[in-house]
């Protein structure tokens, strides 16, 4: 309870942060460029000498059914959180369909391990509380690289920090710090393709990485059907 108090004052100091900026709605806005890029640095070189590797020998000894199982238990934890964002949006087909999913998943899905929901035609729907802040109008926020978390913005931070924490939260205190390492571990292994993607073909990795990551929450803010506009003006930048 602590944490999530914590988060919560956190949530409205940074939307009193957000809310007064001016400029491009869900425009990519770096003013910390300097500092995010030495984060981004750091980042890569712990990635690259520790969790990269791990994450490769993850890959390399585990069967891809029992990956994708994995990753499966630990979205069905959070899909939660999206169930409960999707309801604050005022768009209660998307909070029903997760619960349904919840419900289905964790029961005949054995804990989530099988998702049966999107077989059913019950999508994930990717909803958080970042999202939710944008519905409510806090169109335009800070870009910020945190070492080990990852690209985020000042508005999307806290729910960054609740998302990789849902788990634990909603588990308890008898949630084993190995199923975080589990969690971790399976996600990067998830990214492997996409990064080294990125690496080959990139000029400015960091520069890539951050313009991608906007255009990506602009595509789930939109529910992933943007207006032409928005489109257009990913195209012209």
């Amino acid at each position: 309870m602590k944490m999530v108090r914590c988060t919560l004052f956190g949530m409205l100091i940074l939307l009193g942060g957000c809310s007064s900026l001016q400029g491009e709605e869900f425009g990519v806005f770096d003013p910390y460029e300097e500092t995010n890029r030495s984060s981004y640095n750091v980042t890569e070189v712990v990635d690259q000498a520790v969790v990269l590797p791990a994450a490769k020998a993850y890959d390399k000894v585990t069967p891809n059914w029992l990956q994708r199982g994995v990753l499966n238990v630990f979205l069905n934890l959070r899909t939660i959180g999206s169930s409960v964002n999707g309801f604050l949006q005022g768009k209660p087909a998307s909070g029903g369909t997760d619960l349904a999913r919840i419900v289905i998943n964790s029961t005949l899905g054995v804990g989530g391990f099988f998702d049966l929901a999107s077989g059913w035609g019950l999508r994930y729907q990717e909803e958080d509380f970042g999202q939710t802040l944008a519905v409510w109008g806090v169109t335009r926020s800070r870009y910020l690289y945190v070492p080990l978390l990852g690209p985020t913005t000042l508005r999307d931070l806290p729910s960054s920090i609740v998302r990789n924490g849902l788990p634990r939260l909603i588990i308890g205190a008898q949630y084993p710090w190995g199923l975080t390492g589990l969690d971790l571990l399976s996600a990067r292994a998830d990214l492997i393709a996409a990064t080294k993607a990125r690496d080959a073909t990139a000029l400015d990795p960091y520069a890539f990485t951050r313009d991608a990551y906007y255009q990506r929450r602009k595509f789930l803010i939109y529910d992933g059907d943007p207006p032409l506009d928005a489109l257009f003006d990913d195209f012209d930048d």
